[in-house]
């Protein structure tokens, strides 16, 4: 993949270089602790429901679906669109779940796709309940129609993100980063791809043949925009 620049990491600290000779250097910004815990709560909550309701009670997931905002250097509009994004594992327990998930969705294929979602639903759980589990520095999802987002991204790293929960809260924050496009030999892409064919067969999902890359969005600036009464 042809991409216009370099991303360098060390530490907390990430470098961008262009292929114009113009570089760039940011210092991450950690997810706030509220977000994450959002984040936890909402896949329990899901998980919950499908367990009462059954899986086709899940309608929709503003946790999981923000608005990813990106522009490319050809380009004269922002161009936003709604992707997955999601949290991931710390350094240090990234192969441990990347392993867990693998195992169960190859126990899960010689089964009853439907039959299994109770064994599928305990494994992610032990990933999503525990909010000292989750890399604060980044998160992560998938491309799959490779259009303008894409496009763009090829061109510009620096991306935004509008997360919006539900009511009567309305917990909200604007993400300024950058994204590193990820591949198949990338463990985090790999995880990325292993948690989304947990679940790649169930209702709440439109099916995909194919995740050609990944998206690792590194946090450098946060806008809370949780709303309040005006006094």
């Amino acid at each position: 993949m042809e991409l216009k620049y370099e991303i360098l990491l060390e530490n907390e600290t990430l470098e961008v270089k262009y292929l114009d000779g113009t570089m760039a250097e940011y210092k991450l910004v950690p997810l706030p602790n509220e977000f994450l815990k959002w984040q936890s709560e909402a896949r329990l909550n899901m998980f919950e429901r499908i367990q009462g309701e059954g899986v086709s009670s899940i309608k929709s997931m503003p946790a999981h679906l923000p608005v990813l905002g990106t522009i490319g250097k050809e380009h004269q509009f922002i161009n936003l669109a709604s992707k997955g994004l999601g949290l991931l594992p710390k350094k240090d327990k990234l192969e441990e779940f990347l392993n867990l998930f693998r195992q169960v969705k190859k126990s899960s294929e010689s089964k009853d796709w439907k039959e299994t979602i109770q064994e599928r639903m305990e494994s992610a759980l032990k990933f999503y309940k525990n909010v000292d589990n989750f890399n604060p520095y980044f998160l992560g999802g998938l491309e799959i129609f490779e259009g303008r987002t894409a496009d763009n991204l090829k061109q510009n790293p620096l991306a935004s993100l509008l997360y919006t929960g539900i009511a009567p809260k309305f917990l909200s924050y604007q993400f300024n980063g950058i994204i590193d496009i990820v591949t198949g030999d990338n463990l985090n892409y790999q995880f990325l791809l292993s948690a989304r064919e947990l679940f790649a067969f169930d209702e709440f999902h439109v099916k995909q043949v194919k995740y050609p890359f990944g998206y690792l969005f590194y946090t450098i600036n946060i806008r809370e925009k949780t709303p309040f009464s005006r006094k």
